[in-house]
């Protein structure tokens, strides 16, 4: 969009009737009978309220920016102070804002003006429906076939697809639109929008001007509202070379004490501001105050009578450059000497240039000493180039001030602060430093980048810094307490002796290796041993997470009951280097056996000879489990004693007779034996309830599967691999995503690609599959590594040496010769860690049609396949420009890229 000011003039006259049509727009259904007098009584009134303040607009209303942006420019204006944002829009008003749109209103006839004969409208508007006719912004041949005659063409309500018909005639795009009448939009209500407009419909979407509703409709019939249409023709405006007679494009060169000075053309424009200006940046809809408009940025401002209406700020980055040199001397005539070493730089500055010393205050430049080191500071955006700031900056610094931390380096003792000035310098701290956050005092890593802070500086060593701001901050700590209802903590920080206790918010994360979904009572809270923890902090000094990150508990596996005294509940084990143990159970101990979970049920099973597994922080038992299973990988097999070895976790060897009743589960083999099982493989050996034989010997399998769908409540899955389809249940299970993340079933998509883990037949993890998906950028000469661009545009590297699998066009190979640059391919691990290439098949032909799940393309012969499915975030782009599927015109050359049928990824040549 071209934006300069322009010189166009219009009389009095021409001005005046505008003003009253742009009140018209507030007149709602009154306008059908308005005549101009009733118009030019709206428009006095009217004028009592500035263009851009209206009182129905609330601030953060969705439509706010774009309302104060086209009132600004002349485009729409209110009624007594309002603007009615959700009445609907006539046609007539529709064709109004068009031509003001375009600034046309000086083409407007001087005579009698003429419309078809069924075309009616109130008197106001006939000049700018004739126009609007001339200009082709409307299709005589359509409008003339309007036969309503209970409500006049102009009265009619401007439907969705009519208010886009006449914007993509505004903005020239008519002969697009015909090339695009016979593509679906891919809108659910495609076949409700008007044959004659699917075209326009096509080009609004594919340029932005026009999005769908809830439900991926169009909604064409629907009518638009005043704040809608404020919104189609601002985004519209990006799309044309109209120049507003009131709008500059240029960099903010000052803004305070109510003015505005404005570097554009070329030159110095100055402009007022008031408490009716509008502030706006092009990346954000949230209206601004005036105080978040930085000098030196660049900005489109609209003005109204020597007055800033609205200013949007189009480029928040500062022009400016900074340098650092030495101080020679001043001048006559404001010039100042520096000392480049060899040489001296002479520059020149002007009233407005700011002197500072090192705390950030104004100084006469006449107390600068030569040799200090300063800070110069000069705008980029003028030919000028002209000197913004001086500041000292050699030297002790002692300041006081208001600053944002920048980093923390807690190695070197150095804290780097912006200040308010937006300076940063980099200051020591000492043992003696004080930080605090509301009456708490902080360690130095408990600092984080973005606090803001109040600071006092000394001899350049910080003395205080105060966070002053609401901030989420972290505390390491020893657990010492969890209150039973759950509200509250109590912790002893690292290093200090001293108890805190923090209220917890209602539904605290927990993250705890090991555990898929960890609540309040797997915390191990104890006055001496207790779970080593970050704890999240609020700003309202509650705990938002607790994150376990060591824990002090001794495991004992599978060790032998020597003795059990039910009076004191001391428990005496032998543990594996045959030493004796004592343990002590107490009404907080977790048990887990056959006959119950609670001591009194445990109780009678704690025989001497039983095998049992105990978790405890010194002699305090935390859990109890009677052990019914063995775990590890078969180290022997012998048959003629009935035996299995197992080797645990911990290296110890656990021989385990058997019966001829034992069973074996083996997922995927059915009426499995022992003859199935080989040395090396994982099991889980479970024990009769007596722990003397083997009831049954369930082997650890792992396979990938194609999710087909989910069935949270049932806590099933049902999957698909090599053409057969299983259920499988997960509710013994934990599953995690690609990134080894907790996720719920509910979360796994059709599709998906998943590992299960199963042991026997139940399976006991379910992960989704890590997919690479992207574009081979280059193959090393050695053929050991793989570099490809994945579809969020991330260079990543793969080693192509051992365990590699590489399928192309139906063969397979074992390193990565086949592979070429600009390769399209899927790179996942299988089962065994084997890295899996897939080399994605390609298909290149003209574009035809497509909807939101299927492309279709033209053939070259009649046995070609032309329709495809479309994966669900298909990347779409032509070189690094990303574009939608429905961008694509009839007989674009397109490449599709498509994984097992699906399309992953399509070129635009």
């Amino acid at each position: 969009m071209v934006l300069r000011h322009s010189k166009h003039v219009h009389s009095k006259k021409v001005v005046s009737a505008v003003m009253a049509g742009l009140i018209a727009f507030g007149g709602g259904a009154s306008l059908v009978s308005a005549d101009e007098s009733a118009t030019s009584t709206s428009a006095a009134n009217a004028t009592q309220t500035p263009t851009n303040v209206f009182s129905d607009v609330s601030a953060g209303y969705w439509g706010e920016k774009y309302i104060y942006q086209l009132a600004a420019q002349g485009i729409v204006t209110g009624n007594n102070g309002k603007f009615r944002p959700n009445d609907p829009v006539t046609q007539q008003e529709a064709v109004t804002m068009a031509i003001r749109f375009l600034s046309m209103q000086d083409q407007l006839s001087s005579g009698a003006a003429t419309l078809p004969t069924n075309i009616k409208v109130n008197d106001y508007f006939t000049k700018y429906v004739e126009l609007a006719f001339q200009q082709n912004l409307l299709d005589k041949q359509k409008e003339s076939g309007y036969t309503d005659e209970k409500v006049i063409w102009g009265a009619q309500k401007a439907s969705r697809e009519w208010i886009t018909e006449v914007l993509v005639r505004s903005i020239g795009r008519t002969t697009e639109a015909n090339a695009a009448k016979n593509k679906a939009t891919g809108f659910a209500d495609n076949a409700k929008i008007s044959p004659d407009r699917l075209g326009y419909v096509n080009i609004a979407v594919e340029l932005g001007l026009a999005k769908g509703v809830n439900g991926n409709k169009f909604d064409p019939q629907g009518a638009v509202t005043r704040a809608q249409l404020a919104t189609f023709f601002s985004r519209a405006q990006a799309y044309i070379n109209t120049n507003y007679e009131n709008q500059f494009k240029g960099s903010i060169a000052s803004i305070e004490n109510g003015k505005l000075e404005l570097y554009a053309d070329g030159k110095l424009h100055s402009f007022k501001l008031d408490a009716s200006t509008a502030y706006f940046s092009s990346d954000s809809e949230k209206r601004l105050q005036s105080s978040d408009i930085l000098p030196y940025t660049q900005a489109v401002v609209i003005v109204n009578n020597g007055t800033a209406a609205y200013l949007e700020v189009t480029d928040a980055t500062q022009q400016v450059e900074r340098f650092d040199s030495t101080y020679a001397r001043l001048s006559p005539n404001n010039l100042i000497w520096l000392d480049t070493g060899s040489t001296f730089e002479e520059l020149s500055y002007d009233p407005s240039t700011v002197f500072l010393d090192q705390n950030g205050v104004k100084i006469d430049p006449k107390t600068l000493a030569a040799g200090s080191l300063l800070t110069i500071e000069r705008e980029t955006y003028s030919p000028q180039k002209k000197i913004v700031s001086i500041r000292v900056k050699s030297g002790l610094v002692n300041k006081t001030g208001t600053g944002v931390v920048q980093n923390v380096d807690t190695a070197n003792k150095k804290v780097t602060l912006k200040d308010s000035s937006g300076y940063e310098d980099t200051y020591t701290w000492d043992d003696a430093t004080v930080i605090r956050y509301q009456n708490q005092i902080l360690t130095p890593a408990e600092l984080k980048n973005g606090f803001t802070v109040n600071f006092t500086v000394k001899n350049s060593v910080v003395q205080l810094i105060e966070v002053t701001q609401s901030v989420d901050r972290m505390v390491q700590a020893m657990l010492y307490s969890v209150e039973e209802n759950g509200k509250t903590i109590t912790y002893k920080r690292s290093g200090s002796a001293q108890l805190e206790t923090k209220f917890l918010v209602e539904k605290p994360e927990i993250i705890m290796s090991g555990v898929a979904k960890p609540v309040l009572s797997d915390l191990l809270a104890d006055a001496v041993s207790g779970d080593q923890v970050t704890l999240t902090i609020n700003g309202e000094e509650q705990v938002t997470k607790i994150e376990v990150t060591g824990r002090q508990m001794e495991q004992l596996d599978a060790v032998t009951i020597v003795n059990y005294d039910p009076k004191t509940h001391w428990l005496t084990v032998k543990d594996t280097d045959n030493q004796p143990r004592v343990i002590v159970l107490d009404n907080k101990t977790k048990f887990e056996s056959s006959n119950g979970v609670t001591l009194d049920k445990v109780e009678p099973l704690l025989g001497a000879g039983r095998k049992v597994s105990v978790s405890l922080i010194g002699t305090r038992a935390l859990s109890l489990e009677v052990v019914y299973k063995v775990e590890g990988k078969i180290s022997n097999i012998n048959t003629s004693k009935m035996s299995i070895s197992v080797l645990t976790a911990n290296g110890k060897v656990e021989e385990v007779p058997y019966n001829g009743l034992m069973k074996v589960e083996i997922f995927g083999k059915s009426n499995a034996s022992l003859a199935d099982v080989r040395i090396g493989d994982e099991v889980s050996a479970q024990l009769a309830s007596n722990q003397e034989y083997l009831q049954s010997l369930k082997v650890k399998t792992a396979a990938q599967f194609e999710v087909v769908f989910t069935e949270p409540l049932k806590n099933r899955i049902r999957v698909k691999a090599n053409g057969t389809t299983s259920d499988i249940y997960t509710d013994k299970a934990t599953l995690a995503g690609e990134n080894g993340q907790a996720i719920l079933l509910a979360d796994l998509r059709p599709g998906t690609l998943v590992q299960i883990t199963f042991q026997g037949l139940t399976a006991v993890s379910v992960a989704e599959v890590k997919l690479t998906l992207g574009e081979v950028t280059g193959v090393d000469p050695s053929g050991q590594v793989l570099t490809l661009k994945d579809y969020s545009g991330n260079s990543q590297s793969f080693g192509g040496g051992a365990g590699v699998k590489v399928i192309k066009n139906g063969s397979t190979a074992s390193n990565l010769s086949p592979i070429i640059s600009g390769d399209r391919v899927e790179i996942r691990k299988d089962t065994q860690g084997v890295t899996i290439i897939q080399v994605l098949d390609k298909v290149e032909r003209p574009f035809w049609q497509a909807n939101q799940t299927e492309i279709q393309v033209k053939r070259n012969s009649m046995n070609d396949n032309f329709r495809f499915n479309l994966s669900s975030n298909v990347f779409v782009h032509q070189g690094d420009t990303t574009l939608s599927v429905q961008s694509l015109k009839e007989n674009d050359n397109i490449v599709l890229y498509l994984n097992n049928g699906v399309v992953v990824e399509i070129v635009k040549q």
